[in-house]
């Protein structure tokens, strides 16, 4: 946590640095400003989480310090620091949000009381800040709005993301238990701990993304940058001990931006190049500058895409199609140096991917001959997970019904493969394999293909029905419409009147 106090005398700054000191843990940083014009130095400087600050004060009083750099600092929470006699400030001070008065000297009692109380309104405020956000990245991800309609990001931010990815041999039931606990658990961290905005949400095709996002204005990027880098190394390292020893999450980070398409388009990026993990840093905390600049060379994407390939058959028990794919990796396999991969790599995928009895691998070649000379053998051992009574076409129906019954709501498939108790790579691989469409645009397309109908209603409103389809913006349900049918909205409603006149 870090504290201003901003008072002209300093026994004053002293004393409530003391008590702080004693009620505080030793990680505070508490931060002093002898005037107005100080203390709104240090507001742009710092951000702190609250302010001690007095009223009479040379030069700037403190309301008016505060009036200042209320929208540099909005997240601060202040306490007016106050003697008996300077009440006549306390209206002025309330219209500011000014959170709490203080007398002095401060009573270390009544301060524990107010830090509690704080401490409390910080966490609750930063929690609603970050659903908003939650709800605006993840109406993005599913299609329901474009970040070129919602105000919300036309504002100057800077973005940052990871990507986060799992790998583990447990079977899907456990993974989703897992997986829930661990999402709850970091997002309660990101609300307790993070100085700016921040969420996880899921990708299309279920994967875990965080977001961060603050202001422009009053920071630097290189500030930015240093202190977000600090937060996903802590988040990083209390998320491996929540889960199991036999799951795996590596980490992709993005660069940070002042875009958020920008954002969203490295975010696809490390999606397609998330392969890489296989040959370098599996289960670890990777950027951008890490990937892109080591394995831009086809042959690396290629090779490390078939090692992925080659679990997925593992995991979906489609023998065939694994020889194939290892004949592939023989002959790719020449393609890269084997000081390509790191020294655990080998051993990462036999313990995550695909088990493996025996000696570990000690390199990427190694990995592939023994996949090729024990493929029958390990397949043959593949335990019967519980998917393996339900063929993957009933998880398909399930999901469609699912889709049928509330493509009105912003829905993923990460939720719908937590309802079924599998993983949404899972599911999403078996969805586009057995409907032949992904499960964005079977859901795209039912929704747009409803709104016909809606629209065909006499006092057809094209905004309501837009709203009513789970799309936040009607600009953005209009340019699916038109993508899809040729035609806008309005158009249509035209043309269907004119087709009834006559």
């Amino acid at each position: 946590m870090r504290i201003l106090i901003a008072d002209d005398e300093t026994l004053v700054r002293y004393g409530l640095v003391s008590v702080l000191q004693d009620l505080l843990p030793q990680s505070t940083e508490i931060i002093e400003a002898g005037s107005g014009v100080e203390l709104v130095e240090k507001i742009r400087e710092y951000h702190p989480h609250i302010a001690f600050v007095d009223i009479k004060m040379p030069g700037m009083n403190g309301l008016e310090a505060i009036a200042e750099v209320q929208s540099f600092s909005p997240n601060t929470l202040w306490v007016i620091l106050t003697g008996h006699a300077d009440f006549s400030y306390a209206q002025a001070a309330l219209k500011l949000g000014v959170e709490d008065f203080l007398l002095k000297p401060p009573d270390p009692d009544e301060l524990k009381i107010l830090l509690k109380k704080i401490r409390f309104r910080i966490r609750e405020k930063r929690a609603a800040v970050n659903r908003k956000l939650e709800s605006r990245i993840s109406a993005v991800l599913g299609d329901t709005t474009s970040t070129q309609f919602d105000p919300f990001f036309q504002k100057p931010r800077y973005w940052q993301g990871a990507l986060i990815l799992w790998d583990s041999l447990l079977p899907d039931s456990e993974k989703v238990e897992i997986q829930h606990i661990y999402a709850v658990r970091l997002i309660e961290i990101i609300d307790d701990e993070n100085e700016y905005s921040g969420t996880l949400v899921s990708m299309r095709d279920g994967r875990l993304l965080i977001v961060f996002a603050t202001p422009v204005k009053g920071k630097t990027m290189d500030r930015v940058i240093e202190y977000w880098n600090e937060q996903f190394i802590s988040l990083k390292s209390v998320a491996r001990n929540i889960i199991s020893r036999r799951i795996s999450d590596t980490w992709l980070l993005t660069r940070v931006f002042n875009n958020v398409e920008e954002l969203f388009n490295e975010v696809e990026k490390l999606n397609g190049m998330s392969a890489l993990r296989y040959l370098h840093k599996p289960g670890e905390l990777m950027k951008y500058s890490d990937i892109a600049g080591n394995y831009q060379l086809f042959a690396y994407l290629k090779i490390a895409g078939l090692l992925e390939e080659l679990g997925r058959t593992w995991e979906t028990g489609q023998e065939d199609d694994f020889h194939g794919i290892i004949h592939k990796l023989e002959d790719a396999i020449n393609l890269i140096p084997e000081e390509t991969t790191t020294v655990e790599a080998p051993g990462w995928f036999t313990q995550f991917v695909i088990p493996l009895s025996g000696t570990i691998p000690d390199s990427l070649a190694n990995l592939i001959q023994r996949l090729h000379t024990d493929g029958h053998e390990i397949f043959g051992n593949r335990p019967k997970l519980e998917l393996s009574s339900q063929p993957p076409i009933s998880l398909v129906e399930k999901t469609i019904a699912t889709i049928n019954r509330r493509y009105r709501e912003i829905i993923g498939i990460a939720q719908i493969a937590e309802e079924l108790s599998v993983s949404p790579n899972y599911l999403s691989t078996i969805f586009k394999k057995e409907a032949g469409v992904s499960f964005t645009r079977y859901l795209t397309e039912l929704r747009l293909d409803k709104s016909r109908e809606l629209l065909k209603q006499p006092d057809a409103n094209i905004g309501r029905i837009a709203h009513s389809l789970g799309y936040q913006s009607g600009r953005h349900f209009t340019r699916l419409f038109k993508d899809r049918f040729g035609t806008t909205p309005s158009q249509w409603i035209a043309s269907v009147e004119t087709d009834t006149r006559f």
